[in-house]
């Protein structure tokens, strides 16, 4: 009887513990755009529990909580986060989310002034002295392209004058559109407009770069929330391009190239400032 009371005992003390633990809090929110402005009739829902709510004006939102809960905000305009909640947040009970707008992402950009989007080619007053170097620069990236990316590239509509016009013989005789050709020649690509594609490629998305990250987090984020001056904007790119910011926007990892750019924005203000001093 006596081991039946203990048993008892220590299933409803296991019981109490594990419940403590599980301690439910009211979480406080605060949903904000990459520019720092509040969002409003945002929605919040605990995956856990399936609790829901709605930001207020001031982007404000409170809901219930515990650790190791996710939770979900979505809004029609910005993209969908989700966040799994640590004790360490709830400890601090304010939680601060930054969200992305989608509305602002498009696929092409125009730019009035020709930029190559390389701050050492945009600032370059003597081109002849790095003609060598440049021509070096593009083989070394020709060479590096698979034979597979290139021969899946399309021929733009401004290539079209770089094939010859078809020969009307060739649909007609299937032997002819061989002749005069060496045997080891036949099926060889053209190695210099397929060159000369991925070159093309390569300087439009240079070109079109620092627009498409003014375009996807605002230009408030980059001249009010990390304070680079205008002037120096290309040059704060050109800082953090050894990072790895164009490939992130071309895998559209957002959220870790954001994350990057508020943490080195401080340190490149701070670079400039020791250099004028």
């Amino acid at each position: 009887m006596k081991k039946k009371l203990l048993s008892l005992i220590f299933i409803l003390t296991a019981h109490l513990f594990s419940f403590s633990q599980e301690k439910t809090t009211l979480l406080k929110g605060i949903i904000y755009t990459t520019s720092s402005r509040p969002i409003e009739n945002t929605h919040i829902v605990n995956l856990t529990t399936k609790v829901g709510t709605i930001s207020d004006k001031n982007g404000v939102f409170n809901i219930p909580v515990k650790n190791g809960d996710w939770i979900q905000i979505s809004n029609i305009q910005f993209q969908t986060k989700k966040i799994k909640l640590k004790k360490g947040t709830l400890q601090e009970g304010i939680l601060s989310v930054y969200l992305i707008p989608v509305t602002n992402l498009l696929e092409e950009a125009v730019l009035t002034k020709k930029l190559k989007g390389d701050l050492a080619s945009d600032m370059l007053k003597n081109r002849k002295d790095t003609i060598r170097e440049k021509m070096n620069s593009i083989l070394a990236y020709i060479k590096s392209i698979p034979h597979e990316e290139i021969m899946k590239m399309k021929i733009g509509a401004n290539e079209r004058h770089l094939k010859k016009p078809r020969n009307a013989q060739l649909s007609t005789d299937p032997v002819a559109k061989f002749a005069g050709l060496p045997p080891k020649t036949i099926g060889i690509p053209d190695y210099y407009l397929l060159a000369k594609r991925a070159l093309k490629k390569k300087l439009n998305f240079k070109e079109s770069f620092p627009n498409k990250l003014l375009q996807l987090f605002g230009p408030q984020f980059f001249y009010v929330k990390l304070k680079i001056p205008k002037d120096r904007y290309f040059h704060f790119l050109q800082y953090c391009t050894p990072l790895g910011i164009e490939q992130m926007y071309k895998d559209q990892k957002y959220m870790k190239l954001l994350t990057l750019f508020l943490k080195e924005g401080p340190l490149y203000l701070k670079g400039i400032k020791d250099h004028k001093n």
